[in-house]
């Protein structure tokens, strides 16, 4: 049987065509924000000194940011992992991240949103609403470094109605709790945990 090489050519290109546009399509950007517009495909995003948002029915490879905020509007994808120092994360209803969602200073705030991985800070607030769903568990990390860098007040949690955390809930210093009746959650670990009427 003889194969025609500009038939194998052909379908070789097609498939390159079908491949999506974010393999190399990164941004990166220092001292200036980043705006990626819905409807959008691109591959990992990466700010310092500036805030992010990417806009609805977008994917991405990955989120990172250092002393600027994330901000994900509806049904955006995201591949891997979502991360921030010094930095708020928000995602809207619809929103799916495919690895973990982590701040070291900036609170968590998802809203319908799916994390196949686990939510992590150290020292910003969570709130998890909405009926979102996070199949790892969430944790607040104890600071390390010097004493006076630790921190001494409670951390704000809140898992809002109809949530589902597949993991557990670890905390490693203390904590105030706001667990929503209708919300699923597995084991609940901590010494310093202040139930807040939810």
């Amino acid at each position: 049987m003889k194969f025609s090489f500009k038939l194998l050519t052909a379908a070789a290109l097609a498939v390159v065509m079908v491949l999506p546009a974010m393999a190399d399509d990164n941004v990166s950007s220092v001292n200036k924000s980043i705006r990626i517009d819905e409807n959008s495909a691109k591959g990992n995003i990466d700010s310092v000194n500036g805030s992010i948002r990417i806009g609805a029915n977008s994917s991405v490879r990955s989120v990172e940011s250092v002393n600027g905020s994330i901000d994900l509007d509806n049904n955006v994808a995201v591949e891997r992992d979502v991360e921030a120092v010094n930095g708020s994360v928000t995602l809207q209803n619809g929103t799916e991240v495919g690895g973990n969602i982590e701040t070291v200073n900036g609170r968590i705030r998802l809203h319908g949103t799916s994390v196949a991985g686990d939510v992590e800070t150290v020292n910003g607030k969570i709130s998890i609403v909405d009926a979102s769903e996070v199949f790892g568990d969430v944790t607040v990390r104890k600071s390390k470094g010097w004493s006076f860098n630790k921190r001494n007040k409670p951390v704000s949690v809140e898992i809002g109605e109809n949530v589902i955390v597949h993991g557990n809930l670890v905390f490693e210093h203390a904590v105030e709790l706001k667990l929503h009746e209708t919300a699923r959650v597995g084991e609940i670990i901590g010494e310093k945990v202040t139930m807040i009427d939810g």
